[in-house]
C-alpha cells in the first residue's frame, strides 16, 4: 500500500490506526493544524484605510506602519502577498512591486 501511494510505511500505519480508532473521520486532517495568521480582519481594514489616504505607501512603509501602530510583524514581501491575495490596492496610489 505504501509503495502504491508513494508514502512512507509509518504514514500508512498511522493512517490505518486513526481509521480504526475514529472511523472515516480519522482520515481527515484535524483542525488547528498549520501556522496561525499573524494578521486579522481588523489589520486588513487598517491597511485599506491607509491605502485610501491621498498618498503613496510602499510595501515596506506599510510593513513598518503595521508594526508600529498595530504590533503586527509582517515583512514587506508578505504585505505584497496579502495585498495581491485580497486583490486590492486601495486607490491605486500604493507602490507595490510584484
Amino acid at each position: 500500500m505504501a509503495q502504491y501511494l508513494d508514502w512512507a510505511e509509518q504514514t500508512v500505519r498511522q493512517t490505518i490506526s486513526r481509521w480504526h480508532k475514529h472511523g472515516l473521520g480519522g482520515l481527515w486532517e484535524a483542525p488547528g493544524r498549520g501556522r496561525t495568521r499573524r494578521w486579522n480582519q481588523a489589520d486588513w481594514q487598517a491597511l485599506e484605510q491607509w491605502l485610501a489616504e491621498p498618498r503613496r505607501y510602499s510595501a515596506r512603509q506599510l510593513s513598518q506602519k503595521l508594526a508600529s501602530e498595530r504590533r503586527v510583524e509582517l515583512g514587506a514581501e508578505q504585505v505584497r502577498r496579502v495585498l495581491k491575495k485580497k486583490g486590492g490596492t486601495g486607490n491605486g496610489c500604493v507602490t507595490v512591486r510584484l
